[in-house]
């Protein structure tokens, strides 16, 4: 009789296992991409400080229609779907001000904003899961110094 019972009890434990298993990884895999998107962020608006003119001063493109320079910076984990899940948005201001310049001098700075779009990461339903629904959109600004 015991023996039936610990087989039943294996059957419903490894199955609630197995759920928190899959959604620890499902959440590894988002956070890996957050933080992919964080540091592309970073070595854009680096790359764009540094070579002024080359992503175009006030412009939202895709991955794709980065100079390949720019687009060797990021992390192939979110260069999916030929970097068109990928909006890069780069923007000059005047110094430390909100005010947008098409000419950037020294004393400007650049800000590049990442939105990437994370729903071919998530391979749990995309709805609430037992309560927990997973992010499709990932986010992520910096802002550098023109040199």
């Amino acid at each position: 009789m015991s023996r039936g019972q610990s087989m039943v009890e294996f059957a419903l434990m490894s199955s609630i296992a197995l759920a928190v298993m899959l959604i620890g990884v499902q959440f590894a895999l988002i956070g890996q991409a957050a933080l992919a998107v964080s540091q592309g962020a970073s070595a854009l608006a680096r790359y764009a400080a540094v070579n002024p003119g080359t992503m175009g001063p006030n412009s939202s493109v895709s991955a794709s229609s980065l100079p390949s320079a720019a687009q060797q910076l990021l992390s192939s984990s979110i260069l999916t779907n030929a970097g068109t899940d990928l909006t890069v948005t780069v923007a000059s201001y005047t110094g430390t001000t909100t005010t947008a310049t098409s000419s950037p001098g020294y004393t400007d700075r650049t800000v590049v904003s990442m939105s990437y779009n994370a729903a071919s990461k998530i391979f749990l339903p995309s709805s609430t899961l037992l309560g927990i629904t997973f992010p499709t959109t990932l986010t992520a600004s910096d802002s550098q110094m023109y040199e």
